[in-house]
């Protein structure tokens, strides 16, 4: 177990290599680390203090473990790291996420990226800010990196948020608060922000030009089922946030701008309570309380944002909240998922406003080829990946009608 690299017999494995090192750069880190630690020592109280930082060998990975010291108390923080099959031919560039994921990780490592995997979660909100800002900054030059990305959510998106500067781009799901500039980032939201207990902070002005905002209609965060009366949203968010990492990536390295903002602005937001959701039967009834919601269309799917194929053609309503089965039990905290009947003659059975997916598409031929036009224009708009509109026309053919 080293710092700073791991260490393979008696050769270095940094971060982008996977051969040995030699000896001497080996010492080099070393000595970098020695020197890291004893000048994050003389930084005061509203500083982050690295004690450690650690790497070794755990199969195709490396474990890694920090202990950081925040105000007097000690904390170990636990991760890995992934390294790219092939070193890149440029600049190295390294994503930090602070929670484990497979949304974003293999694509990172498909385009030169390591990933740094860094659990935060046993750190005070308040610190997982310095934590960041304080560890990574020195880190990155101990590690030679020319890039840094971070990913992240909520809490720890907000606590990237305020530790931009560490930071040459940021992928946010939904956060409360957004980078100073010259920090480029993408900021992401679904359905249920809006509808949960205290809803999101509302940005309806345009984007900053460091920044682009990111709103996935129809899809809710979480998909736990516990406790919930309708049908789970289960849409992912998987396929825009590859595509929104990867603009991110073009844009931190090449300086190529990424596509144009698709989020709510005040128009396309209306008081919840003047909404007018079509009767459909076992939709839930929307949570109560004063908040500003996107606005809907016929089918009761939201209008504005970005719209991936499966909103844009869709097969049911989608929410951002559903209800609880049990009053005395948890909460239920996912999107709700009202399919469309298959045929007029089912959709009268149970009296649906919606009309049926048979009298929408007519065949699942049209229904195929009207969703490979639109996921391919998303393609050309940068908003997809192309094997993720492959997989959504895939999607198509097994339609339920």
């Amino acid at each position: 177990m080293n710092r700073i690299s791991a260490k393979r017999g008696g050769a270095s494995s940094p971060i982008f290599a996977r051969s040995p090192a030699g000896l001497e750069r080996t010492h080099a880190l070393w000595t970098r680390s020695a020197a890291l630690v004893a000048s994050l020592a003389l930084v005061g109280a509203a500083h982050a203090e690295l004690l450690t930082f650690e790497t070794r060998p755990d199969g195709a990975n490396e474990a890694v473990r920090a202990t950081v010291k925040l105000d007097g108390t000690s904390y170990d923080i636990a991760g890995t790291l992934a390294k790219p099959a092939k070193p890149p031919s440029g600049a190295k560039a390294l994503l930090l996420e602070t929670q484990p994921s497979d949304e974003v990780k293999p694509l990172a490592l498909e385009r030169g990226l390591a990933v740094l995997t860094l659990d935060v979660g046993k750190l005070p909100d308040k610190a997982r800010e310095l934590a960041l800002r304080d560890v990574l900054g020195h880190l990155r030059g101990a590690l030679k990196i020319k890039r840094v990305l971070g990913r992240a959510q909520g809490v720890d998106a907000d606590a990237m948020s305020g530790a931009s500067s560490a930071f040459d781009g940021l992928l946010l799901h939904d956060a409360n608060r957004e980078p100073a500039a010259p920090t480029r980032y993408i900021a992401t939201w679904g359905a249920d922000a809006y509808w949960r207990e205290k809803p999101r902070v509302e940005f309806t002005n345009a984007a900053p030009p460091n920044g682009r905002r990111f709103y996935l209609a129809g899809i809710a965060s979480s998909t736990a089922t516990a406790n919930c009366v309708a049908p789970i949203n289960a849409r992912p968010s998987a396929p825009a946030l590859r595509a929104l990492f990867a603009a991110l990536d073009h844009w931190t390295a090449k300086g190529v701008a990424p596509p144009a903002s698709r989020a709510p602005l005040d128009a396309d937001l209306a008081p919840s309570q003047d909404l007018k959701w079509p009767k459909i039967p076992g939709l839930p009834a929307p949570p109560e309380g004063a908040r500003r919601v996107p606005r809907i269309d016929a089918d009761g799917n939201e209008a504005a944002g970005l719209r991936l194929p499966d909103l844009a053609l869709p097969v049911a309503t989608f929410t951002g909240f559903n209800a609880q089965k049990d009053k005395k039990g948890p909460p239920c905290a996912a999107g709700a998922a009202i399919p469309f009947a298959a045929t007029k003659s089912d959709r009268e059975k149970n009296p649906d406003p919606r009309p049926a997916l048979v009298e929408r598409y007519g065949s699942r031929a049209y229904f195929v080829a009207t969703m490979r036009v639109i996921a391919d224009k998303l393609v050309k708009e940068r908003l997809l990946l192309q094997q993720d509109a492959d997989a959504y026309v895939a999607a198509a053919r097994s339609a339920p009608f």
